[in-house]
This record gives structure tokens, C-alpha cells and sequence, in this order.
């Protein structure tokens, strides 16, 4: 199953979800029109009948207020976490990660990110700790992979080590990949209706407990308030179903993806053991059944574990990794001190394509048979690549990308290296002479460092200004929307910029998508444009570039739309163009991809331009796709 099946997969559970939801609704509303009639019954009222109580007026008006109630404890979850990951860690009272932290636990983990990130083609999740949380444990939140949050205990952060904190880390990566972020937000909306209604019974009996409970009406309303508290539980009962249901699959793909991504089970294995033997990944926060569903293991324990839990078993779960580790968690467990696990990774393949040099060439040992296959998904190739640049980037720099202002710097000197154009006459027409002394060499050290950085630079410096406020982020990209349009040209890298950070740092761009279109047809004029913008990118003309567009978009596009003349092809059509895309249905986005790649390796070699093109255009599609793919790559 590929990244646009689990897309859809995601999707239809969404609809699953629904269904769940509307059975505990009806159960839950069934239990509390039972209560009240038992309370009816102990008040000694006699409005009708208990045999025709459910035909009465009166059981309409409290199925109506039973269910407003649940509504309403569901749309104050949502309001909650409308801003998504983000809105979710302020609700947990989590603390930010500076980016550029001194911390040696925190700089681990960022490292370790950072090195996913790249090797994925997601951009960098903002990074979150539960300072008061020592037990094990992780989660990713956000509607989107553009929009992610990772949270991490500081448990994690004290007792992993590298290797473990990497498996965790990329068993976190796999739910973003597979869509498993936005359905777990919606799941915690959904349950807190379905509790809403106990929520209500516990208010009741606090108040009544603050006043004389000595007459019969009195001790009616205790026993109505602990009927719906029953109720509640009952819906937490059904809660927990609904999780298990969605969850437990889920975990197990998680796993087997992240030993896929790292190819070391250790790291994983050992992390695993470590909850297992004693660390624990049960959390104390009140919110711990809220997200009990989205974290790395259990939140809380609690009986009928094989009926209610949102994970396998920890030695099920080990015991998929290999049928040695369950025996190793035992020995470790039996020992006063545990042995530490050697690595089972090679090194990894794809290490020295990386030259640092814009003229090198990159031959991937991994060739799938469609680019497609490659979104989504994480080779030793990619990440021996994000490690090496990780490596090669000059520790100045990569610090600078860690702090804000700099990042912002390092994001207007990409444009300046890319440009032709005297530098001292851009800064001044887009209003940033003050910076041209911080700029110029920033630029120089930029030019050096060659053309293959440029997106990783990119994508190390957007989500460290993703915490910046609303203001300074729409500040930062009217600058650089000037400094691109400084010399009355944009080039497909100026364009790639500012749309990646358009993506990630406008107010707009971070709402939820949703699903629109389900036909090629409804987007027929938008695909027309992006492969025509392709097709330009290539270097094809004339008959050649019409011959390679209808190649490329044969089955997607009807005989009528043809190559557009590059005077049509403006960069603020193509990202119209590609924000309706991105709404595409998964399963179409695919093909879409594959026919703009076929553009790029139709000369059987990959430009950096080219790359950085196809890259920036699967980004904005919401497909992430790794910095390796079929082809060579040239500067």
C-alpha cells in the first residue's frame, strides 16, 4: 500500500468514524432517557406510563437535549483545536523547543528530525516537550504535513539514545505519512461529545452535593447525576471501542514502517523494551485519554487491555520486529543492568552521492518503476543523503538556520545567489538596504556551498520562522515577494521559494483541507497549467515540449487541452492552480505526479532546477517526495 492509499484508507475511516459515533450516540441517548425514567419512577411521578414512556412528547425533548449536548461538547473540542498540532500542545500545556536550544537532549532530537525530514521531503515538524512527563512517549498532530507538531516527553529526551530516539521518531513519520494525524484530531472531538453527556452528571452531582440532600427530590437529583455519570463511562466504554477499532492496525504499520525507514530495528526494539522493563509510557496529565489513541505507547492502564487498548501489546509489538526481541526484553528485564544493543544497520547506501558540489552527479541505488511509489516513503539512499548534507553544512550556518532572524537572512540571500541581477539594487527596491552588510556574505558563503542546498536550506529555514507571530510571518513574506519581483523576472527557484514558504508560514495556507474534487475534469484547466509549466521547465520547445506534454498528461487531460504558450504560465496562476490540486482525491494525485516526473527525466537526466521544480510542486500537492529519485541529477 502506497503513501495514496493510505491517504484514502485515512479518508474512508473517516466515514467509519461517523458510523461508530452515530451507534454510541444512539446507545448513549438510549441510557439516559432509561435514567430518568428510573428517576421518574424513584419521585414517585406518574406522567405516563414506564410501558409507553418512549412514545411520550416529553422522551423527544430529552433525546433533543441529550443530543444538542453531545453536539456541543464536540464543537467545543473542534474550537479547541482549530489551530490543529499547534492548538492541541497549548492544550497539554506543552513547552516549545527553541530551535536553535543549547540543550544537549533537545539539539539530539532536533538533529534527528531535521535528518528525517530531509530525507522525506516533509518539512520539519515544530518541536514541543512535556517538561512534567518522565514516562516514554511521542506524538505528531496537524491537519496536514506541512502543518505537523511533535510532541515528546522529557522522559524521551533523558532515556533514549540516539537509535531509539531515531525508530520513535520514525514511527511518528509513518502517521504522517499514512494520513493518521487528522483523523486522530478529529477522533478527540468526536469523543469528548460522546463524554460530554457524563460530563454533565458529574456537574450535577458536585452541586447537589453542596446542598441538603435530605428530601426525597434531593436524593432524586443525586441519583439522576450518577445515572449520567454512568452514562459517561458507558461512553467512555464505547470510546475506548471506537479507538481500539481505528488505532491498533495502525500501530503495528507504524512500527514496520519506521524499521523500513531506518532499516535498524534496534533503535525501535530498544525503545520498546524500554517501556516494557520498568520507564513506562503511561502519562499524568488529564488529558491522557484524550490522546491515548495519537501517542508512541499507552497512556494509561486499565483493565480488558485486549478488548479497549489503542495499542497491540508491547511483545506483540516486538515480537513483529523479530521473534528474538521478546526474549531479549525478558533477559534485559532479568539483569541488574541492561545491556546495550549493537547496531544491525549498515551504513547506509547513498552516503557519497553527495558532493556538495552543484555540479555533482546523483545516481540513486533505489529505482522505482514510477516516482509516485516514491512519495511517502523513506530509502537508505535518502537518508544517508540527509545525513551527509546535515554533515556538510558548515556548522555556522546550520546554526543560523535555527534562529529567526538569521533563517529570514538566509531565506532573502537564497534569492540574491539565484539572481543575475546586482545584488545592492535588489535589497534596496524590496526595502531591505539596512540588511545589505548581514546579506552580501551570507550570499557569497550561499553561492559557494552550490545549487543542490538550496531546497534543503529551505526547508531547515521555514520551520524555524513557523513560530514567528501572525504579523512578522505575513511581514517576512511580502519581502520576499518584492525581492523576487526586484528585477521584473521570477525564476522557477524564486517561485519555488516563495511558494514553499507561502505553504508554511501565511494564516491562510494552515487551515484543513478537505477532499473536492473526484474527477480530472473538475481541475482540468489546472493540470493543463502544470504541465505546461513542466513541460517549459524541461527545456523541450516547440514541436518537441507539445509532443512531451501530451506524453505526459495522455489519460489525464481530453485531446483539446494543449501545451499553453509560456506567456500564459505565470507563477500566480500556477499557484492557484496547485492550491485547488492539492484538493485533489488521493488516489488522482499520483498519476499527476508521475506525468510531471516523466517531464523531468524525459532527457534521462534530472537539472537541479528541475528537481527543485517537481519537489516544490509535490510539496504543494501535499505529496512529500524524497530528494532522490530516478534519474541523474546534474547541477
Amino acid at each position: 500500500m502506497d503513501f495514496f492509499q493510505h491517504q484514502e484508507r485515512a479518508r474512508r475511516k473517516t466515514g467509519l468514524l461517523v458510523l461508530y459515533f452515530i451507534l454510541a450516540v444512539a446507545a448513549v441517548v438510549l441510557c439516559v432517557n432509561l435514567a430518568l425514567l428510573l428517576a421518574f419512577v424513584w419521585m414517585d411521578v406518574r406522567l405516563v406510563p414506564p410501558s409507553q414512556w418512549f412514545s411520550h412528547p416529553l422522551t423527544l425533548w430529552i433525546t433533543l437535549f441529550t443530543l444538542l449536548v453531545m453536539v456541543c461538547g464536540c464543537l467545543f473540542k473542534t474550537w479547541q483545536l482549530r489551530r490543529g498540532g499547534k492548538g492541541l500542545a497549548a492544550m497539554l500545556g506543552a513547552r516549545p523547543i527553541d530551535p536553535d536550544t543549547r540543550h544537549g537532549d533537545e539539539k539530539k532530537l532536533i538533529n534527528v528530525v531535521e535528518e528525517m525530514s530531509i530525507a522525506s521531503g516533509i518539512p520539519a515538524p515544530q518541536f514541543y516537550v512535556l517538561d512534567k512527563e518522565e514516562a516514554i512517549n511521542a506524538f505528531v498532530a496537524g491537519f496536514r504535513p506541512s502543518e505537523t507538531v511533535l510532541v515528546v516527553t522529557h522522559g524521551t529526551l533523558k532515556k533514549l539514545d540516539r537509535d531509539e530516539l531515531q525508530g520513535v521518531i520514525a514511527h511518528e513519520f509513518s502517521h504522517i505519512f499514512n494520513a493518521d494525524m487528522r483523523l486522530n484530531l478529529r477522533l478527540i472531538a468526536v469523543l469528548a461529545g460522546i463524554l460530554a453527556v457524563g460530563k454533565i452528571g458529574e456537574f450535577m452531582l458536585r452541586g447537589s452535593s453542596r446542598r441538603s440532600t435530605s428530601n426525597r427530590k434531593g436524593n432524586s437529583l443525586i441519583l439522576v447525576a450518577l445515572a449520567l455519570v454512568v452514562v459517561g463511562y458507558l461512553g467512555l466504554f464505547f470510546g475506548r471501542l471506537i479507538k481500539a477499532a481505528i488505532s491498533r492496525q495502525r500501530e503495528l504499520l507504524a512500527d514496520a514502517s519506521a524499521v523500513q525507514f531506518t532499516r535498524n530495528p534496534a533503535g525501535l526494539a530498544g525503545a520498546l523494551i524500554k517501556i516494557r522493563n520498568g520507564d513506562g509510557s503511561h502519562l499524568d496529565s488529564v488529558h491522557a485519554e484524550d490522546m491515548s489513541h495519537m501517542c508512541f505507547g499507552e497512556t494509561l492502564g486499565f483493565r480488558f487491555r485486549n478488548l479497549l487498548a489503542t495499542h497491540p501489546p508491547l511483545d506483540d509489538r516486538l515480537g513483529a520486529l523479530g521473534s528474538d526481541w521478546v526474549a531479549r526484553a525478558r533477559s534485559r528485564a532479568r539483569s541488574a543492568t541492561q545491556a546495550a544493543t549493537p547496531s544491525t544497520a549498515s551504513v547506509p547506501e547513498g552516503v557519497s552521492a553527495f558532493q556538495g558540489d552543484s555540479g555533482a552527479s546523483v545516481e540513486p541505488t533505489v529505482a522505482e518503476p514510477a516516482t509516485s511509489r516514491r512519495v511517502g516513503t523513506v530509502s537508505d539512499a535518502d537518508l544517508g543523503y540527509a545525513r551527509t548534507l546535515l554533515e556538510t553544512l558548515p556548522a555556522d550556518l546550520h546554526k543560523k538556520l535555527h534562529n529567526p532572524h538569521q533563517a529570514e537572512l538566509a531565506l532573502y540571500a537564497l534569492i540574491l545567489s539565484s539572481s543575475d541581477s546586482d545584488p545592492q539594487r535588489l535589497l534596496q527596491s524590496a526595502g531591505l538596504g539596512e540588511h545589505l552588510s548581514d546579506l552580501l556574505p551570507l550570499r557569497q558563503q550561499l553561492s559557494e556551498l552550490g545549487s543542490r542546498l538550496r531546497l534543503p536550506i529551505i526547508d531547515l529555514a521555514l520551520p524555524t520562522l513557523k513560530g514567528q507571530p501572525s504579523a512578522q510571518r505575513k511581514a517576512i513574506l511580502e519581502r520576499l515577494t518584492s525581492l523576487t519581483q526586484a528585477d521584473q523576472r521570477t525564476t522557477l527557484f524564486e517561485w519555488a521559494l516563495v511558494a514553499l514558504a507561502r505553504q508554511q508560514l501565511d494564516d491562510h495556507a494552515r487551515r484543513n483541507r478537505h477532499t473536492r474534487f473526484n474527477r480530472y475534469r473538475s481541475v482540468a484547466g489546472e493540470l493543463q497549467l502544470a504541465f505546461s509549466v513542466m513541460t517549459w521547465a524541461s527545456g523541450a520547445r516547440d514541436e518537441q515540449a507539445r509532443a512531451l506534454f501530451r506524453q505526459a498528461s495522455h489519460g489525464l487531460l481530453p485531446e483539446a487541452r494543449t501545451l499553453l504558450p509560456l506567456s500564459q504560465c505565470s507563477s500566480q496562476r500556477l499557484g492557484q492552480a496547485l492550491d485547488r490540486l492539492a484538493d485533489l482525491s488521493p488516489l488522482l494525485k499520483g498519476p499527476v505526479i508521475d506525468g510531471l516526473a516523466d517531464l523531468v527525466l524525459a532527457d534521462g537526466k534530472v537539472q537541479v532546477s528541475e528537481a527543485e521544480m517537481l519537489r516544490a510542486i509535490a510539496a504543494l500537492m501535499e505529496c512529500p517526495l524524497p530528494p532522490l529519485f530516478a534519474g541523474r541529477q546534474h547541477g
